[in-house]
């Protein structure tokens, strides 16, 4: 599981329980995850996890002025897919009734949130709203398809994994917890720097360290 791990920690994935299994508990074995820590060491990399403990990535060791441009365009990505994915989690948890924000291992049940949904007509404007922030095809219009293209997005995103294809039902996956992290940190410093700090790649699971890792934030 060495080679598979550190590919997936190398191409921007967050390694779960839910998601990422195999990864997962290699990761979880001490002994393993120092060789693996020491693999990304000699890469300029650490190995990361978020503050709940839900999810494993790579972080940059060092920031540099490379690094920086990385960490700017990661953060342009958040800038324009932030809002898609806290308003459509916040308007998952409206439909089903729930007070708290989702943690991995949450249950999402396609057709009793379509149920939800349709039933209540701001439910459906905000739904139909929502589509119009995210990326990819329109789908055919119905409350359904929409649904499903969102739900699908998520999923390939790395947020939701389809736990049983046949009832329709997604798991949320560790990479929730990463989503909480930015959004805690821009509530607290109000927007995005446009410069890295200097010294602030080393700080533990602040900014730095979601935006440091390699690949695709978000």
């Amino acid at each position: 599981m060495f080679e598979q791990t550190l590919t997936l920690l190398l191409g921007g994935e967050f390694i779960c329980a839910i998601r990422y299994p195999d990864a997962w508990r290699f990761l979880e074995d001490e002994s393993q995850r120092q060789d693996a820590a020491a693999f990304l060491a000699r890469l300029g990399r650490r190995l990361a996890r978020t503050r709940q403990g839900g999810a494993w990535f790579a972080a940059y060791i060092q920031v540099g002025a490379e690094e920086r441009r990385a960490m700017r365009e990661g953060f342009a990505d958040i800038k324009h897919n932030l809002r898609f994915l806290v308003g459509f989690f916040v308007h998952l948890m409206q439909a089903l009734r729930q007070d708290q924000f989702l943690a991995p291992g949450s249950l999402i049940e396609s057709n009793r949130l379509i149920a939800a949904i349709d039933e209540n007509p701001n439910l459906r404007i905000e739904l139909q709203a929502l589509a119009g922030l995210g990326k990819g095809p329109t789908g055919d219009g119905t409350l359904r398809g929409t649904l499903e293209r969102l739900l699908k997005k998520l999923t390939d995103d790395g947020y939701l994994m389809l736990a049983n294809p046949e009832r329709e039902i997604y798991e949320v996956t560790g990479k929730i917890e990463y989503l909480q992290e930015v959004v805690d940190f821009l509530m607290a410093y109000q927007s995005i720097p446009d410069e890295v700090p200097e010294g602030s790649g080393d700080e533990g699971a602040d900014w730095t360290e979601g935006a440091g890792r390699q690949g695709t934030l978000l």
